[in-house]
């Protein structure tokens, strides 16, 4: 009876009212009882057989990591040792900028070449056997899994970033115990991996890193086919390749075809988003990775952009990898450079904005049709006009993505609309600006206590 009614809690609580976060936790802990399966809204898991009593110990472990649920981030930041703290990025040991050397690393990255580098070195300096993570399957396109390898070579050609629901934690039973290992992924993916090995230190002591990328937001399957309808290409069987960040940084969405190649700005291919914008980014205030071991995102600066050699923003939460940079220093493989806060912030403001008060907002709306992911930080005093902002990104994703509208858009060629929606967008930030920057300046993150942090503070 009791595995009937933890199948019940998390089809009530995350499934059917889409908290889903298609992280692939419940097929990634159980035997064989879920299977991720494809959705337009995402890859959703789906239960393959009837639970049995054995299956409850899974189950439990699934219900009390799922990030549809929620993250107690502040209750479990202080597990982490860091000697200093934010409840903006999350607690933190230092700030850096930081480039690879390497051509051969920087040209295959997506921005500075920081995570290969990491990986390469974790394995050479046999800190881990394998490291864990997202690639495109061979001859797959669209067709994304876990890459667990020890291999210098696959890791330099994983995949670049890739901006597609896409699950990361469905192979964790596959994994070796009396193997090291370290784990590449979202904010979310991360946060769950912390909470099974503050809970379950011995069954997840074999997870010893973990990697996050900043993400802001991310998308449903369909973006690419969306963009190739814009640019006369009908199936998607004519694709051999795709690079999301081709090129010199930042980079540019590049697609090879059968017959011609089509390629286009980052900030053009932005448009994508609002049709295909996924609900699991709208509803977390994670941005940073905030329970990694290390966190890595985009360094955005009109300065380093205008350069145009690809930088990475890192923020260590482990003195391991305080140690590893400064190696990779030292050994003139990184360039590495502390830099503080603000300018931290300032490179993702907007974003880091828009998951703090953002998601607290879009969050107290949907309370009302249902549960929610349920956090033990919020943000205080949160003004009138920033709600009256977040109504009107609401009702911009709303429109954009109704079937109808989406169908009549794929119409028109990427590169017009890419066009529109970068003017578009630097119009609206210029206005939303003031208002989100004055917002994340003053804000007050403030504690909170619901059902979830009791779920931790009984443990």
């Amino acid at each position: 009876m009791e595995q009937k009614n933890l199948i019940k809690q998390i089809y009530s609580e995350v499934i059917n009212p889409g908290n889903c976060f298609h992280c692939g936790l419940c097929e990634g802990l159980s035997k064989n009882l879920f299977k991720m399966t494809y959705s337009n809204k995402g890859p959703i898991p789906k239960l393959i057989r009837k639970p049995i009593k054995n299956d409850i110990s899974d189950l439990k472990k699934i219900v009390h990591a799922c990030p549809g649920r929620g993250i107690p981030y502040n209750h479990l930041s202080k597990k982490l040792i860091t000697y200093k703290k934010s409840k903006i990025i999350g607690n933190y040991n230092y700030l850096y900028l930081a480039s690879s050397n390497s051509n051969q690393i920087r040209q295959k990255a997506s921005s500075g070449g920081l995570v290969r580098s990491l990986l390469i070195e974790l394995i050479k300096s046999k800190k881990v056997d394998y490291v864990c993570a997202l690639d495109e399957k061979e001859n797959k396109i669209l067709n994304f899994d876990v890459l667990v390898t020890n291999s210098i070579n696959k890791i330099l050609n994983t995949s670049q970033s890739i901006y597609q629901t896409t699950p990361l934690l469905h192979k964790l039973k596959e994994l070796k115990k009396n193997k090291k290992y370290a784990f590449v992924g979202l904010p979310e993916h991360i946060a769950s991996l912390r909470i099974l090995k503050v809970k379950y230190p011995k069954d997840y002591a074999h997870i010893k890193f973990l990697i996050s990328i900043y993400s802001g937001t991310n998308m449903y399957p369909g973006a690419i086919e969306f963009y190739l309808k814009g640019n006369g290409v009908r199936n998607i069987n004519d694709i051999k390749k795709i690079d999301w960040r081709y090129g010199e940084w930042p980079g540019k969405l590049r697609i090879v075809t059968k017959n011609k190649i089509l390629s286009l700005k980052k900030f053009y291919y932005n448009y994508l988003i609002p049709f295909f914008i996924s609900k699991s980014c709208l509803i977390t205030p994670d941005f940073a990775g905030e329970l990694s071991d290390i966190s890595i995102g985009d360094a955005w600066s009109p300065k380093l952009e205008n350069k145009g050699h690809g930088y990475s923003v890192a923020i260590t939460r482990s003195k391991v990898f305080d140690e590893i940079l400064i190696k990779l220093k030292i050994n003139n493989s990184l360039y590495l450079k502390k830099i503080n806060f603000k300018s931290a912030v300032q490179m993702h403001a907007h974003m880091i904005e828009f998951k703090k008060v953002g998601s607290y907002l879009r969050i107290e709306k949907l309370k009302k049709k249902g549960p929610v992911p349920l956090y033990d930080l919020e943000p205080k005093n949160v003004t009138s006009l920033r709600k009256f902002i977040e109504s009107i990104i609401g009702l911009i994703i709303s429109i954009a993505s109704n079937k109808i509208v989406k169908i009549l858009f794929s119409l028109v060629n990427s590169r017009i609309l890419g066009f529109i929606f970068k003017i578009i967008r630097q119009l609206w930030k210029s206005i939303s600006k003031p208002t989100k920057r004055k917002g994340l300046n003053n804000i007050k993150i403030i504690k909170v206590k619901n059902k979830r942090v009791e779920e931790f503070l009984k443990t």
